[in-house]
């Protein structure tokens, strides 16, 4: 750029223009801007485009002149003169003269402006130039409109959203306008592309340039606007095609005498049954809808936009399959609302088939949710069809989602995996349905749940309440209050691909599928490898919230209540953790004051607890002491699990130095903490791929370093403050006083000779758990919960606790009798010793 030059530069910005009113709402990748101004400083910029048209090149000049890039001067492929009246030409000498100037161009593929294909030129120019030449293709949304597979009437008015009539555009332009969106692809430098294939003649390098930007912008294109739309009757006839659901259907055919075409009627119910009805149409109406209720109900909605880019970059590269935690209802709704609203296809969405009844189950299929049912095993046509289902939607490039928890988390905490959807997905890749499949993990959290209320109940041993037409009648009563934010953060996406070939190696991808490799140790291992990468990515991403922290200070103790300053002294300790495992934080609580009583995120938390009579505030000798009620504690509880995993190591840690004496042999810690890892398996995910050793060394390396704890000659003693180490201790303090009793309920039942199946065992728990909180054996209220005493039942039957006579019928373990489990409660009672 020369110095005379008036152009616009990032000191001196654009003067204001009459195209602000019209381009200035369309949303444009923010990171874009500083990439494209470092770019024009390196070499020359080039951009492309599908399709040209007249608004197309006005919003290109208009958005490069008001980024303070080098002027627009040529523009290949338009076949509209408005170019000339901005003094651009279109020719493929002003290409050549531009790119020679440093200026600006662009370039549509539908045409090749003079009749030679500019990247030919492009490719041929670069070869005598100095500086690289960036391509940088652009995707530049007006409408919403999903293409058809068979192209409706109007279309010869308006054309296909991938090759718009003029008409088509204008109209689309004049009613979309204000949302309106623009893709920036990667930048590619053809400096470098050419160098690498010197030998090769412009003409193949061409070709090959233009065939690259095109399906880069194709593929930005079907993630925005989603593949074409098939009917339903289309949507049967590919499904039902599906060559293992044919086999399936023979083999029951020929195995219980019935018809095919009966069998094969089965299958067309069964789909009829899980398919979606996706409808852009209905998104477009509802879509005003949910950002009318999501503004009223909620303070905002933060999305993680850095992570929501990468997510947008991974759907031009494969299929997704979105994977977000799951404690309400409102994940699903909020999830496809952000993604439409950020330019890209609202997920088809995988449903329980409880939540199919009318209108829900009607108005949902047309958002894209599929329903399942909870247990099919035995029926092959439905698993069969479920399958199919799901390979036809990886084939056809939908976005997929579903809770890889299975079920809404009661407790806070992520639950443990189910790995049956991630199989299928894994089933249908390795099919060739495509090829490749991206994972992406997604954090959804909430500062005050709309189902709090019930969660609590069931907790507390209340059956969950079926999902029916009544309970979406009260849901107005929703809109009556505010839930305060939800935080939206995404993980790296997970490349099943990259990761099989980690696992598997080279020959993963010649896997098949017949009958008897479908349940290999092989792909077990990578559906299991991929279940726990997602899992482990979806707590690193969740929001460190201040309601989270807030809840953490105040429940871990066995006091009556907590001093201002000591819930400022946990809240800072508690960040200074969370930073060390890079945590993310919730807006402005990174760095927000951790005093009660001054403005900030904390302070507003605990005014909203108050407020909910969560919380109360006494003052007494000049002091502030927050108190939380019994009754109270397992609803905060709720929020304190939410960030409990990030503080799991250091608290077993702290527990296992308290349980020594507060100084012991650092073997000795060492060993009881692997002790407590052990017994807290079934709660708690612990990071996939490291040893145990390296993260006891990592977090006892951090304790010390916070003077929490000691380490002097082999020894590790309790640091100067003793209240910092019971405090990171007793985090854990109602998992242990949970599953102490499970094991004195277990064995009281085997004493007593009552039944021990599950259910009753659970029911007697939390029987003897009331007595003995009256009685104060058990110290904290939330240690009385049924998720909780479930996973206990489930550790010791994993122990071998449990045996089955000839008889069927279930008792305890010979080995177990009394000793074992005495000596089970005793050591978790020395663990909870102060």
């Amino acid at each position: 750029m020369s110095a005379a030059d008036p152009s616009p530069t990032p000191e001196r910005p654009a003067r204001r223009s009459w195209l602000d009113r019209w381009f200035g709402k369309a949303q444009v990748p923010a990171e874009a801007v500083t990439e494209l101004r470092e770019l024009s400083r390196r070499g020359s910029l080039v951009f492309v485009m599908r399709s040209s048209g007249m608004l197309n090149f006005l919003f290109v000049r208009w958005w490069a002149r008001r980024l303070g890039l080098p002027p627009l001067r040529a523009s290949v492929g338009s076949d509209w003169l408005i170019p000339t009246f901005f003094g651009v030409r279109r020719s493929r000498r002003a290409l050549d003269e531009a790119i020679s100037r440093g200026h600006t161009s662009v370039v549509f593929l539908n045409t090749h402006g003079d009749g030679h294909d500019p990247f030919t030129a492009l490719c041929g120019r670069q070869r005598t130039l100095a500086y690289p030449v960036f391509l940088i293709p652009l995707l530049l949304v007006w409408s919403r409109r999903a293409q058809r597979l068979k192209p409706p009437v109007w279309e010869l008015l308006y054309g296909s959203p991938e090759a718009p009539t003029a008409i088509g555009v204008a109209v689309a332009f004049l009613r979309y306008y204000r949302r309106a969106f623009l893709r920036v692809g990667r930048a590619a430098d053809l400096f470098g592309f050419v160098r690498e294939r010197a030998a090769e003649p412009d003409a193949v390098l061409g070709r090959k340039v233009r065939g690259t930007l095109y399906h880069h912008l194709a593929r930005e294109m079907r993630a925005a606007l989603g593949p074409p739309l098939k009917d339903l009757g289309r949507t049967r006839e590919r499904v039902l095609r599906d060559r293992h659901l044919a086999e399936v259907i023979e083999h029951v055919s020929r195995t219980s005498g019935r018809p095919p075409a009966a069998v094969q009627r089965e299958a067309l119910k069964d789909l009829d049954e899980i398919a979606a009805r996706y409808s852009p149409l209905f998104i477009e109406f509802v879509r005003p809808i949910l950002g009318w209720v999501f503004n009223r109900i909620y303070d905002r909605v933060e999305v993680d936009q850095e992570g929501l880019n990468r997510v947008r970059r991974a759907a031009s590269e494969g299929p997704l399959v979105l994977c977000p935690s799951h404690k309400s209802h409102i994940d699903y709704l909020i999830l496809s609302w952000v993604f439409y609203e950020n330019g890209l296809t609202p997920p088809h969405v995988a449903a329980g088939v409880n939540l199919a009844f009318w209108p829900f189950g009607w108005i949902a299929r047309r958002g894209g949710a599929f329903f399942i049912r909870r247990t099919f095993k035995g029926d092959k046509i439905y698993s069969a069809t479920l399958r199919a289902y799901v390979k036809f939607l990886l084939r056809e490039r939908y976005a997929q989602e579903f809770f890889l928890e299975g079920g809404r988390s009661r407790t806070g905490k992520l639950l443990f995996p189910k790995t049956g959807l991630v199989s299928m997905e894994v089933d249908a890749w390795l099919d060739g349905a495509a090829d490749d499949v991206l994972f992406v993990p997604i954090a959804v959290d909430y500062e005050r749940l709309v189902e709090g209320k019930s969660y609590q109940a069931e907790l507390s041993g209340r059956e969950k309440e079926k999902e029916s037409f009544g309970a979406l009648l009260r849901t107005p009563k929703v809109l009556l209050k505010r839930w305060g934010p939800i935080y939206l953060q995404f993980g790296e996406p997970v490349s099943l691909k990259a990761l099989a070939q980690q696992r598997l190696g080279e020959a993963a991808s010649s896997l098949t599928l017949d009958a008897e490799d479908r349940e290999t140790d092989s792909k077990r291992r990578l559906v299991q490898a991929v279940a726990a990468r997602v899992a482990h990515a979806i707590n690193r991403a969740v929001t460190i919230s201040p309601m989270g922290m807030v809840a953490a200070a105040l429940l871990s103790h066995v006091r009556r209540g907590l001093s201002a300053e000591e819930l400022e002294g946990r809240v800072d300790l508690l960040r200074v953790v969370a930073q060390h495992v890079d945590a993310r934080f919730a807006r402005g609580l990174n760095d927000a004051p951790a005093d009660p009583g001054r403005p900030g995120p904390v302070a507003d938390a605990l005014a909203k607890l108050e407020k909910d009579g969560l919380v109360h505030a006494e003052r007494a000798a000049g002091r502030v002491i927050y108190l939380v009620p019994d009754e109270a504690r397992p609803q905060l509880d709720y929020f304190r699990n939410n960030v409990l995993h990030r503080y799991i190591s250091v608290s077993m840690i702290a527990t296992a130095l308290r349980a020594s004496g507060g100084v012991a042999p650092a073997g000795v810690v060492r060993g009881r903490t692997r002790w407590l890892s052990r017994l807290l398996k079934l709660e708690f995910m612990y990071r996939p791929g490291t040893t145990f050793d390296s993260l006891f060394d990592e977090y006892a390396g951090l304790l010390s370093r916070l003077e929490v704890l000691a380490a002097e000659d082999g020894t590790l003693r309790a640091g100067a403050r003793r209240e910092t180490l019971d405090f990171l201790a007793d985090l854990i303090r109602p998992y242990l006083e949970g599953y102490g009793l499970a094991a004195r309920t277990l064995l009281s039942a085997a004493q007593s000779g009552d039944p021990l199946d599950r259910r009753t065992l659970v029911k007697a728990a939390l029987e003897l758990g009331r007595a003995d909180f009256l009685a104060g054996r058990v110290l904290l209220r939330e240690s009385l919960s049924k998720a909780m005493l479930e996973n206990a039942f489930e550790w010791l039957s994993q122990q071998g606790a449990f045996a089955v006579d000839l008889d069927g019928r279930r008792g305890l373990d010979p080995r177990w009798k009394v000793s074992l489990l005495g000596e089970l409660a005793d050591e978790i009672a020395r663990h909870l010793a102060a």
